[in-house]
């Protein structure tokens, strides 16, 4: 399969866009720890799944054909 150019300005943009919301979240809810714990882990699983390492891999059955 042939993996599409990978630093795009789409891509970028959809890169930064969850970090800038994470950041902005954090500093509105005043770093609550329950809060902080859950948009962490919520970008960790938004920005991994961006890796181009992931292009085409089913996750959880998704994306199988």
């Amino acid at each position: 399969w042939t993996i599409g150019v990978q630093f795009t300005a789409s891509r970028k943009f959809l890169t930064i866009t969850p970090i800038v919301l994470y950041i902005l979240t954090s500093f509105y809810t005043k770093y609550d720890q329950d809060h902080f714990v859950v948009n962490a882990v919520s970008l960790m699983t938004v920005l991994i799944l961006k890796l181009p390492q992931l292009h085409g891999v089913p996750i959880f059955g998704i994306n199988k054909y």
